[in-house]
């Protein structure tokens, strides 16, 4: 299947193109990136390693691992890095080739087609909307198929939003152990650090976290992101893995991030009140709104509503791009995700959507 802009949000440059508007004058909610922006830190040192552009990068971007292993208080051999953790989630099973995979779903719909990719077969639990989308874990692990040998999920999920507490992921990847694998996307757990189980990767030897510089840190476009695993696991991806696929610029921003202290305590202390107001203002349209503890907001809208197609399609020419979840399943055309931008630009939206329902 051809890959399609539709298929992801964050397809400014393309709206941008389209509509004959610069990317700064459009509102885009479809990708969930820290409204506030990439670090000064960041760009500094992107711009700085331009200067060494005739050189090759780092072939395995072996300083980058080193300083996010001290980072997380992890051991070298159990960090890779990757060129955005969507490289990662293709090369684990390309690798690892599990026979069964047990994927928690709605879910981001990558994880389906890296698994295709490797021949894995695939089976879906699905969380509900009448219980807030929240995973029972007794329930997971009864539905297993007996041949199952990998657990995919996200925490936060996306596009939910719904956290899982890490006393509940370390448990599940103990009762686990010996007969499949944990893998946890931590694609946006920045947002809500308490959840990570990151550091439990030492002690569970079928834990993997996978981690994006993407999201916190706005670096979409450089592309960064890591995992984390058994140290003998790790060292057969790191074998099998593509040479040179961070540019220095990325690799450079990249560790500039993880000194970032001052924006990841600002950032933390930002996105709360503003995820209150959104969720506010889109349940007094009339929407049931679910709560996330990441930067994006997962909405239902009523029967009597437009679809959230028509929707986006109604705020696409006035430069406002948000997320029909149609390609979340099971969500159906009736959910839209919008992403916590700044108090300006959530106003706007807002004022949008206001005018799109009438």
């Amino acid at each position: 299947m051809a890959m399609t802009d539709g298929q992801h949000g964050g397809g400014v440059l393309r709206a941008a193109r389209e509509l004959g508007r610069p990317v700064a004058e459009l509102f885009d909610f479809s990708a969930s990136i820290n409204p506030l922006g990439t670090p000064v830190g960041a760009l500094q040192a992107a711009r700085e390693a331009l200067d060494l552009a005739g050189h090759y990068p780092e072939i395995a971007a072996a300083s980058l691992g080193a300083a996010l292993a001290a980072h997380h208080r992890l051991p070298e051999r159990c960090v890779l890095p990757g060129n955005g953790s969507t490289e990662l989630l293709y090369l684990l099973p390309r690798v690892l080739r599990p026979r069964r995979a047990l994927v928690v779903v709605p879910a981001f719909s990558e994880y389906g087609r890296s698994l295709h990719s490797a021949g894995t077969a695939l089976d879906a639990f699905a969380l509900r909307p009448e219980d807030d989308f929240r995973l029972d874990p007794e329930a997971l692990l009864e539905s297993l198929h007996p041949d199952t040998d990998l657990v995919l999920l996200a925490n936060p999920a996306n596009p939910t939003g719904v956290g899982i507490g890490p006393e509940v992921l370390e448990e599940l990847a103990r009762r686990l152990r010996g007969r499949a694998l944990l893998a946890v996307d931590e694609a946006f757990v920045d947002f809500c650090p308490a959840l990570s189980v990151i550091g439990r990767v030492p002690v569970l030897d079928n834990l993997w976290v996978f981690r994006s510089l993407t999201k916190f840190y706005a670096l979409a476009g450089l592309r960064a992101g890591y995992l984390a695993g058994p140290a003998g696991g790790v060292a057969r991806l790191a074998a099998a893995k593509e040479p040179w696929t961070l540019s220095t610029p990325a690799l450079e921003a990249a560790k500039a991030c993880l000194a970032e202290n001052d924006f990841r305590r600002r950032t933390l202390e930002a996105i709360p009140p503003l995820r209150r107001a959104l969720a506010e203002g889109l349940e007094e349209l009339g929407m049931t709104v679910f709560a996330g503890q990441a930067n994006y907001l997962l909405a239902r809208l009523e029967e009597r509503m437009p679809g959230a197609a028509e929707i986006a399609a109604a705020l696409r020419p006035i430069g406002i791009l948000i997320r029909d979840c149609a390609n979340f399943p099971p969500l159906d055309g009736r959910y839209l995700r919008v992403a916590v931008r700044g108090e300006r630009e959530n106003l706007r939206l807002l004022e949008a959507l206001t005018e799109v329902l009438k």
